[in-house]
């Protein structure tokens, strides 16, 4: 069912509403929603999460003002989702929590909140009823017999349902290659798309089933991987240091010779500087060399490595792939890209935990 949207620029409310805004930790209710719930709607300074007045806090940035763990939010959007389905009689303005001063992408935040399930008598914004994300095809733009086009738009009826009815995407981008692995005869496609209308999750990973679909522009394997590793950047709380340990962790590189090692579940490694290394310990990892002459390797399972900078060499364990660019010569402003492959690490033609550069289109050991 269609799900009613939040008014914009909120003033009053009826006596039956509630006033949903993102908050912290500290309850310091300073500043954007959360500072006119202090000033409108009862909102309680040192209050960092719940119902308080006629509006309810959810949680987005922590003591730190960090930015909270996916499985953080998952607990308080599902404390917000119970709330709600015991107060049927009261309806729920949701603003867009997260992404203002806590500076989540919208598309993600609106993600998290159609995976909370949340009862019909909370309203949604306007920024979390289309997400943004990615979809694989075969080479001739098919899904399931269906045929796309890039720049059409797409409409499905019946109830939608993940992995059973609707156009079907992934936010997370190295999510796709689980459906559509990233070579093979012919070359598998890849796009950006954007989802609307009615939408639903799966849990096993990032997959949403959706009514109304737009396919973007194709996107590179360089720009998948790219693309992870700046989802992943994006949901971090930083630290010193250079390596990654947690969940869909990033860690980078941007100096000379610098390394950066990502060991979490989906983390991703990104290496930029000259002569910088980059490595995917954790299942489902990215490492990224894009500098002169970087390296990246990836030995967790399902992991990709990618070395795009001239030079560049990469390798990976048994499962994972390996994704090289082949450069031309200095043309006096860059290192334009000849080519670009991606081959399965299979122990038979890519050999396991060996280096290996793209020379004139071909695999070869470095």
């Amino acid at each position: 069912m269609k799900r009613e949207l939040t008014p914009e620029n909120i003033q009053e409310l009826k006596e039956n509403q509630i006033f949903v805004f993102g908050s912290n930790m500290n309850g310091n209710h300073a500043g954007g929603a959360a500072r006119l719930a202090v000033e409108k709607f009862g909102a309680i300074m040192g209050q960092a999460e719940g119902i308080q007045g006629q509006s309810y806090a959810i949680p987005t940035l922590d003591k730190d003002m960090q930015k909270v763990t996916e499985e953080e939010l998952v607990v308080f959007l599902g404390n917000f989702g119970n709330y709600a389905n015991e107060h049927p009689e009261k309806e729920f303005l949701l603003t867009a929590i997260g992404t203002g001063i806590a500076g989540f992408d919208a598309s993600y935040m609106a993600y998290m909140v159609l995976r909370a399930n949340l009862p019909d008598n909370v309203t949604l914004p306007k920024e979390f009823i289309k997400i943004k994300g990615y979809k694989g095809f075969n080479p001739d733009m098919t899904c399931r017999d269906f045929q796309y086009e890039e720049g059409k738009d797409y409409e499905e009826t019946g109830d939608i349902m993940a992995c059973s009815n609707g156009f079907h995407f992934c936010l997370h981008p190295l999510d796709v290659f689980g459906y559509y692995p990233p070579a093979i005869v012919g070359m598998n496609k890849f796009h950006e798309v954007e989802g609307t209308g009615d939408m639903d999750a799966d849990t096993d990973d990032t997959k949403i089933a959706c009514s109304k679909i737009h396919i973007g522009a194709e996107l590179s394997i360089k720009s998948i991987v790219d693309a992870a590793v700046k989802f992943t950047f994006e949901k971090c709380k930083w630290k010193k240091g250079k390596s990654a340990t947690g969940y869909r962790g990033a860690a980078s590189a941007t100096g000379y010779r610098g390394a950066a090692s990502a060991t979490g579940y989906q983390g991703a490694a990104s290496a930029t500087g000259y002569q910088g290394a980059a490595s995917a310990t954790g299942d489902q990892g990215a490492a990224s060399a894009t500098g002169y002459q970087g390296a990246a390797s990836a030995t967790g399972k399902d992991s990709i490595a990618l070395a795009a900078g001239y030079g560049c060499k990469a390798k990976g364990a048994i499962g994972c792939w390996i994704v090289l660019a082949e450069r031309r010569e200095w043309d006096g402003d860059t290192y334009p890209i000849k080519e670009v492959k991606a081959f399965e690490v299979d122990g038979e033609k890519v050999k396991a935990d060996t280096w290996y550069m793209l020379v004139n289109g071909q695999l070869k050991e470095a």
